[in-house]
């Protein structure tokens, strides 16, 4: 090509590209550039199919879609025996290993890893890591940790909770030969092969929810996943033992009862700071040191006598035998329930062993002391005494209603009074019409709150049964709801009569605050909406969905709002058109959002006056 001909071709490229207006060509390696248009990579051809990205939880979507994240991208999911090796495990083999190996050594196996796992400053990814470099050699290391780098699990509790079952119910105390450590750490990928029911669904059962509102196999194995793994926040459960059961309990004592202390002392025999110390020391050596084994002479620094350490530990501990009694019974009582069900672990997460105690799950113990098992306790001892029996139920729901309550005055606006209780709703509404617990007014919008101290029925819990989910669903959802609807409609028909002054059209957000928890995901919250439907409450204009948020999901709005954030009513708003709409407020604020709130100074200080109150009794005089 000659150079005249050189110069004519740049002479007529310069011009396209940087002439006033841009010339036209029928070059096909040469085209129009318009605002957001793509092109396949190297090519000049625009991209006209629909193009995809991948989520976190590895599944492609449309890249419109792919931006906020979804609930699906909270799962993880563990690591089974069959994908690791290549071929499915047999039941069977398992459990005449089992019969093999000292049960002592298993528990001891589940115990140590559920220890690292709840560690407060875990990195699960790493601890994932560390399980494959520890029990796998060869090819099956290099693939484990193949699958770790694509976010997979290997230390999962459901799976450590099933092997130390079976542990108990198939292994002896006889000695024998230690297992291979790689050989251990198959069992409970193992068992993964086998706790996944979606191949036994009878014909004709919905996998998730059918046409009754009744949750089918898959729903309620959602349930049991996200109860099980709910997350463990130690301040907020001290925090909450403190000032409800204690604080709160001594300034309103019951008239007949008394505070809850007292009674806990007189009826179970214990005192309330023992247990305290005694559990705090236990659940900072499990933590500290990751051995779940605590030797006696240990809790001779814990500032507690002897024989009252003795007391409290056998409160707690339950022997190898008696573990296996109350095994067997919650597996009979539930007609199943291997796959979810920790009852037995939750009643009584130490193990009595020759020479001191094995914590089975520091995560139980902490639920077992500062949750509501200490009320349990209570009950069980006046279960023949009908009248007190009552009494106490309806004391302890109206103690968790008042530490609800506080966490909702503080997070309310400060500037006006924007906050109104039961009580003003009557004196405003009348005696006779049905009110919520609080209500928050935010000017233009209003937070219309109703707070249940229901907790999940077993059956519910280790998803054995799809009746039990839906009298919970019932029992928490429908009462509550049509309280909610009654108050929304006062406000709506005279608001003057609650503010002293008339108001405008509002959007009003309906918050049950499940005090216990409730696992509210896409199954869980389209049954509530399904529900809601049919009841005709809450529907129209102007309602915003239904949001169930427990108790340490308020501490978390609290700390977002005390250190600057987003106020209740917003992050409500916000929810409603994020990628984790059908998902808990908590993932909601953590995930979507990217916040990382600080704890509230009014959960600070109780949890550390605890911890105090602890760390007083074992310095030197």
């Amino acid at each position: 090509m000659s150079d005249r001909h050189v110069a004519a071709r740049l002479d007529r490229i310069r011009n396209l590209l940087c002439g006033d207006t841009a010339g036209r060509t029928e070059s096909p390696y040469l085209v129009e550039i318009k605002n957001g248009a793509k092109f396949i990579s190297g090519t000049t051809a625009r991209l006209l199919s629909v193009q995809y990205v991948q989520r976190p939880s590895g599944i492609f979507v449309p890249e419109r879609v792919g931006v906020a994240p979804a609930p699906i991208d909270l799962i993880k999911t563990y690591v089974t025996y069959e994908e690791l090796v290549g071929e499915k495990s047999h039941l069977a083999v398992v459990i005449d290993l089992l019969k093999k190996v000292n049960v002592f050594e298993v528990l001891g196996f589940t115990s140590q890893w559920l220890a690292r796992y709840y560690d407060p400053g875990v990195d699960h990814g790493r601890l994932d890591r560390e399980y494959a470099e520890l029990h796998f050699q060869g090819l099956l290391r290099v693939k484990a940790i193949s699958f770790v780098n694509e976010g997979r699990v290997f230390v999962a509790p459901q799976l450590l909770h099933a092997v130390a079952k079976l542990a108990l119910i198939y292994s002896s105390t006889q000695s024998s030969e230690p297992v291979d450590v790689g050989l251990l750490g198959l069992i409970p990928l193992a068992l993964g092969d086998h706790l996944d029911q979606s191949g036994d669904i009878p014909d004709g059962e919905n996998v998730v929810v059918d046409s009754d509102g009744l949750p089918g196999v898959l729903a309620r194995h959602m349930i049991s996943n996200q109860h099980l793994n709910r997350p463990l926040d130690s301040a907020s459960l001290m925090a909450s033992f403190s000032r409800r059961w204690r604080e709160i309990s001594r300034e309103n004592p019951h008239r007949d009862l008394g505070s809850f202390e007292d009674l806990y002392r007189a009826e179970v025999g214990i005192d309330l700071d023992e247990l305290e110390s005694v559990v705090m020391a236990a659940w900072s050596h499990v933590s500290l040191h990751h051995k779940t084994f605590i030797p006696a002479s240990y809790f001779q620094s814990c500032g507690v006598p002897l024989e009252r350490v003795v007391a409290v530990l056998s409160h707690l501990a339950c022997t190898l035998d008696g573990l296996r009694y109350h095994l067997a019974n919650d597996i009979t009582e539930l007609d199943g329930g291997l796959e979810w069900s920790i009852a037995p672990f939750e009643r009584f997460p130490i193990l009595t062993v020759d020479g001191g105690i094995l914590v089975l799950d520091p995560r139980l113990l902490m639920h077992r002391v500062f949750g509501w098992l200490p009320y349990f306790d209570v009950l069980d001892k006046l279960k023949d005494d009908r009248k007190r029996t009552g009494q106490l139920r309806d004391y302890a729901g109206r103690v968790s209603e008042i530490y609800a309550l506080e966490i909702l005055g503080s997070i309310a606006p400060r500037l006006r009074k924007s906050i109104f209780f039961e009580e003003d709703l009557r004196q405003a509404y009348g005696r006779r019409r049905k009110v919520v617990d609080a209500v928050i007014d935010y000017g233009d919008r209003w937070v219309v709150v109703d707070i249940s101290t229901r907790q999940l029925m077993r059956e519910s819990v280790a998803g054995t049964s799809g009746e039990t989910v839906k009298k919970d669903l019932d029992a928490l959802v429908k009462y509550k709801a049509a309280q909610i609807q009654s108050t929304i409609d006062a406000i709506r028909g005279d608001e003057a009569r609650l503010t002293g002054s008339p108001g405008s059209p509002r959007v009003f957000y309906p918050v049950i605050v499940a005090s216990e928890g409730f696992p509210f995901n896409p199954v869980t919250s389209s049954m509530i909406e399904d529900l809601l439907r049919r009841e005709n409450l809450l529907q129209g204009p102007g309602i915003a969905p239904v949001q169930v948020v427990d108790v340490a999901e308020l501490e978390i709005v609290e700390g977002v709002q005390e250190w600057g954030g987003p106020s209740f009513v917003d992050l409500l708003e916000g929810k409603r058109d994020a990628g984790l709409w059908r998902a808990s407020l908590r993932d909601y604020v953590l995930v979507e959002l990217g916040l990382s709130p600080k704890r509230p100074a009014r959960l600070e200080r109780l949890w550390k006056g605890l911890f105090n109150r602890v760390i007083e009794k074992v310095r030197p005089i």
